[in-house]
């Protein structure tokens, strides 16, 4: 797999599962401790756009470094500001995942395998007075990879975790915000380990007009689509049991809700993001 497809994935997964604290609470890892493990098993990340290409997943893995101040947690990049049992706050810096529906390898600075020139539009009917309501993203310009960077808020109980990211545009890709509000409770269960999760994520206007607007760039014959804020609402279940010190069997599904900010774009056909996998993992560090 190419090098472009491992850094995707960890964007993919870069829902922040450990978090760098001073106890043995789940989901939390020592100072200076690397961790890396790859999960092997089958699963699919659905595409809301026309003709967008689901993403397979049967390769995942999840990579994480924790210093006393500098971390990395897969697609994230952050300094720790202040750090304690119960609380901690960190600058990040990570790529938008936005451009992921668009391009299926997308990551970095990766070139785009596409071919590159101008793009004619479909053949429309002359004379009539009906315009498409629909349009494939494989008919609209290429969309920018942009950089986030911003300020982490985690909180830690004994079964719990919440976190807080707000997120700014320091590419001027698409010159707006983003954030997310995230819970995560665990039980034990059938030998092993449950795990529920809550996420609302917000997105500006500027970012969802960027990347699932339609302008007079793009097809001359849709009504041009100007996007507004979206409120995203996530739900994860999750089920993990060790096997030995290494093994252990991992599933877990995530539904994303995609509210009419994003729905009433005509790049837009899916109301949902459906994720799920099934496979074992195995940890080396």
């Amino acid at each position: 797999m190419k090098s472009a497809a491992w850094l995707f994935l960890f964007c993919l997964l870069g829902s922040g599962t450990a978090f760098a604290c001073a106890t043995d609470e789940e989901g939390c890892i020592a100072p200076n401790q690397f961790q890396l493990s790859v999960a092997l098993g089958a699963g699919q990340r659905s595409n809301p756009l026309y003709d967008g290409d689901s993403f397979p997943m049967l390769l995942l893995p999840d990579f994480s470094y924790y210093t006393d101040s500098w971390f990395i947690d897969n697609g994230t990049l952050g300094y720790s500001l202040k750090q304690n049992e119960q609380f901690a706050v960190s600058m990040v810096m990570r790529l938008n995942s936005e451009k992921g529906y668009f391009q299926r390898w997308f990551a970095g600075n990766v070139v785009s395998m596409r071919t590159s020139g101008a793009l004619l539009p479909p053949e429309v009917d002359t004379g009539t007075e009906k315009s498409l309501a629909a349009v494939s993203i494989t008919d609209v310009k290429k969309r920018p990879t942009a950089i986030d960077a911003g300020i982490q808020f985690n909180w830690f109980g004994e079964q719990w975790q919440s976190r807080l990211n707000l997120w700014q545009d320091i590419s001027s890709k698409y010159k707006g915000q983003n954030a997310s509000l995230s819970w995560s409770r665990f039980w034990p269960l059938a030998g092993g380990q449950f795990d529920l999760s809550t996420s609302l994520y917000w997105k500006s206007a500027k970012l969802i007009e960027t990347y699932y607007g339609v302008d007079e760039d793009d097809l001359y014959y849709l009504q041009r689509y100007q996007g507004s804020a979206s409120w995203q609402p996530e739900i994860r279940l999750g089920w993990q049991k060790a096997l030995d010190q290494r093994w252990s069997l991992l599933t877990f599904y995530r539904y994303l809700h995609l509210d009419d900010a994003m729905t009433d774009s005509p790049l837009v056909q899916d109301d949902s993001v459906q994720t799920w996998f099934v496979g074992v993992s195995y940890r080396f560090y």
